[in-house]
C-alpha cells in the first residue's frame, strides 16, 4: 500500500518550476518567464481515473444484477439508496485520507466517482437508462464505468468505431483548448482573477445592485471563459482516452458561450454534454416520470427542478472534496496548505437560479422574438449575461480557493518574474 501512497508523494501545491524562456512583452514593464507543464499532475490524474474504473466496474455488476434485474422491487431500492449510493459517496474521502492529496485538481478527480455511480444507480432503479446499455452485463459495465457519452448503434447494441479523421479532429480540439487555457489562465492569474476593479468579492454570496455593475460583469465573463477552457480541456482529454480504444464519442462542449440561441440550448445541448446526459437520465427523467400524471408542464418543471437541484448538490459534494482539510494525525496537526472553506449552498443557489431563468424562457420565451435574426454570438452573449451577475457563486471559489492555480501546474504558464 505504501507503493500506491508514494504515487502522490509530490503534493503539487508549490509551483517551483524552472523557467524555459525569459522574455519581455512590448508595452509591459518587467520580464516574463514561460514554464512547461508538470507531467506529475497528469500522471496522478490518470492513476485516479484507473482506480475509479476499478470501483465503477464493481458497482456496475452489483447494480446490474441486484437492481436492473429486480427493478421495481423493494430490494432494488434498498440496495440502491441504502448501499450503493452512500458507499460511493464515502469512498472518495477515504481515498483522500489515505493518499493525503492537497492539489485541488487531483481532489476533484477523486470526487467524480459518485457523479457516475449515484446517477447511474438512480436511473437503473427508475428505468430511465438508455435501453441499449442494459442488453448485457458487459454492455452495462462499459456504460456505467465512464461518464463519456459514446455513440451507440441501436440495432447491434455496440459502440460505433471511430475514424482516423475523428481522432485527428479530437487532437486538434485538445491542442486548441490546452493552448487557450494556458494563455487565458496565465492572464487571469496575472490580474488576480479580476481584470477590472470591483467591489464584489469573488467568493461573496449575497444580492446587491453592484452585481449588475459593468466591472463585475466583465470579471464574471472572464471567469466564465476560464472555467469553460478548464473544463473543456479536462473533459476532452478524458474523451480522448476512450477514443484511443477505438470508439466514437459525442462532443463534450459545443461552443456554448458563443453559439447558443436559447438558455435551454445552452444548458441542455452545448454546455458540458457529458454531465448533462448524466443529469438527464439520473434526475430529470426520473422526476418527470414521477409527475407524469400531473400534466406536461408540471412534469417538465419538476424534472428541470430536479436536474438543477441535483447538479447543485453534486457540485456541493465536489467542492467538499476539492477543499477537504485533514485533521490530526498521530498527535500532530496535518498541514492545511491553501485551506479554504466555501460557503454552503452557494452552488445550489446558483443552479436553482439558472433553473428559474430556464423555466421563464420555457413559458414566456416564445413571446420574445425580436432577436431571432441577430448573430448567434450576440444572442449567446446576452443569454450568458442572465447568469453572470451570480456566476461568481460558482467560479469565485475556484479562483480564491486555489483550484485554478493548482490546475496551472499542469499547463504551459507565463508569469511575471518578481524582482527583489
Amino acid at each position: 500500500m505504501e507503493v500506491l501512497r508514494n504515487l502522490f508523494a509530490d503534493k503539487l501545491i508549490e509551483d517551483d518550476r524552472e523557467p524555459l524562456w525569459i522574455f519581455s512583452i512590448p508595452g509591459l514593464d518587467g520580464d516574463y518567464a514561460l514554464y512547461a507543464p508538470r507531467s506529475q499532475l497528469w500522471n496522478q490524474l490518470i492513476f485516479v481515473i484507473l482506480m475509479q474504473l476499478f470501483f465503477q466496474t464493481i458497482f456496475a455488476v452489483i447494480v446490474y444484477l441486484t437492481i436492473i434485474k429486480r427493478r421495481g422491487t423493494t430490494t432494488s431500492y434498498l440496495i440502491g439508496y441504502g448501499l450503493v449510493i452512500p458507499l460511493a459517496m464515502y469512498i472518495p474521502f477515504e481515498m483522500l485520507e489515505f493518499f493525503k492529496v492537497y492539489n485541488c485538481t487531483i481532489k476533484l478527480a477523486f470526487a467524480t466517482l459518485p457523479t457516475i455511480v449515484c446517477f447511474r444507480t438512480i436511473e437503473a432503479m427508475h428505468g430511465t437508462s438508455p435501453p441499449v446499455v442494459e442488453s448485457s452485463v458487459g454492455t452495462y459495465i462499459v456504460y456505467y464505468s465512464t461518464v463519456t457519452h459514446f455513440e451507440w448503434d441501436a440495432k447491434t447494441k455496440t459502440r460505433r468505431k471511430i475514424t482516423s479523421g475523428e481522432i485527428l479532429s479530437s487532437l486538434l480540439r485538445i491542442t486548441y483548448f490546452f493552448t487557450a487555457v494556458s494563455l487565458w489562465l496565465s492572464f487571469m492569474v496575472h490580474v488576480n482573477f479580476q481584470p477590472m476593479p470591483s467591489s464584489i468579492a469573488l467568493n461573496s454570496f449575497h444580492l446587491s445592485w453592484d452585481l449588475l455593475s459593468r466591472s463585475h460583469l466583465i470579471n464574471a465573463y472572464c471567469l466564465a471563459v476560464l472555467t469553460y477552457f478548464v473544463l473543456a480541456t479536462g473533459f476532452e482529454l478524458t474523451v480522448f482516452g476512450e477514443q484511443l480504444k477505438g470508439f466514437a464519442t459525442k462532443s463534450v462542449f459545443d461552443n456554448p458561450l458563443f453559439s447558443s440561441r436559447s438558455i435551454r440550448e445552452f444548458w441542455g445541448k452545448k454546455w458540458d454534454v457529458m454531465i448533462q446526459r448524466v443529469l438527464k437520465h439520473g434526475a430529470f427523467l426520473p422526476a418527470k416520470k414521477a409527475f407524469a400524471d400531473s400534466g406536461a408542464n408540471i412534469s417538465y418543471a419538476m424534472g428541470l427542478f430536479a436536474a438543477f437541484l441535483a447538479s447543485g448538490l453534486l457540485h456541493e459534494y465536489s467542492w467538499a472534496a476539492i477543499f477537504y482539510e485533514y485533521g490530526e494525525e498521530e498527535g500532530k496537526a496535518v498541514s492545511t496548505v491553501g485551506s479554504y472553506s466555501p460557503k454552503p449552498l452557494k452552488l445550489t443557489a446558483f443552479f436553482l437560479y439558472n433553473a428559474l431563468t430556464m423555466l421563464i424562457e420555457h413559458y414566456y420565451g416564445r413571446h420574445i422574438t425580436f432577436f431571432e435574426k441577430w448573430p448567434s454570438f450576440v444572442v449567446s452573449t446576452i443569454l450568458v449575461l442572465t447568469a453572470l451577475p451570480v456566476s461568481h457563486w460558482f467560479t469565485g471559489d475556484w479562483a480564491v480557493g486555489g483550484y485554478f492555480s493548482d490546475f496551472a501546474i499542469g499547463l504551459w504558464h507565463i508569469r511575471k518574474i518578481q524582482t527583489a
